[in-house]
């Protein structure tokens, strides 16, 4: 191979070496600023999400606290509102009760169940919650607990209505009447239990992600 031939060879050889050497260089400038752009996107991101993820756990406490409350002035309540629901399901069937209560009984059960706080303080935090974005799992879990305390609650109000309508499949239906209060405050207790589940699950998840 004649000098030029060398020369030549040589040079092309170094070209190609300059290109792939600019390609990667390019490359590695893409990778860079790539890498750069996600730090960048994680540093603008970490405050919003901690500060979004501090507003939720406000919210869950504040449903926590207000179901809590409710339940526990429930309990003093729960056999009260089955004696007037027992008295009240007999007189609407035009039955007398098994057990008798006087009216100064019945002034009695009326106070216990008027200490117990309306279903309003769980149903805002129940909003509370959804509006901070949930997730789905904590919202749905939130609406369970707004839902039994509802339910709940207006057995206390109506333990002693004593009125029918129909219902669905066209039958008498007797309003708050032939509910179990202690079943029902059961279920409340496990509903807020697994609402906190769900909050807790979701607050230790890692969330800021590039």
């Amino acid at each position: 191979m004649s000098e030029l031939m060398i020369a030549l060879v040589g040079g092309g050889g170094a070209l190609l070496g300059a290109a792939v050497g600019g390609t990667a260089a390019v490359v590695a400038a893409k990778v860079q600023a790539r890498l750069g752009q996600q730090a960048a996107l994680l540093a603008y991101r970490g405050p919003l999400e901690a500060a979004r993820r501090t507003a939720q756990r406000e919210a869950y406490a504040q449903l926590l606290t207000a179901a809590h409350e409710f339940s526990q002035a429930s309990v003093p309540a729960l056999e009260p509102a089955l004696t007037l629901l027992t008295v009240t399901d007999y007189e609407s069937r035009g039955e007398p009760p098994e057990e008798t209560v006087s009216e100064r009984g019945r002034v009695r059960h009326r106070a216990v169940l008027a200490k117990v706080p309306g279903p309003g303080a769980v149903r805002i935090a129940e909003q509370h919650v959804r509006l901070e974005g949930g997730p789905h799992p904590v919202a749905e879990a939130a609406r369970a607990v707004a839902a039994a305390v509802a339910e709940l609650s207006d057995v206390f109000v109506n333990a002693e209505t004593n009125y029918e309508s129909k219902n669905a499949e066209g039958q008498d239906y007797r309003h708050g009447l032939e509910k179990n209060p202690g079943a029902l405050h059961r279920l409340l207790v496990a509903h807020i239990d697994a609402f906190s589940d769900a909050a807790t699950a979701h607050l230790n998840a890692v969330k800021v992600r590039p």
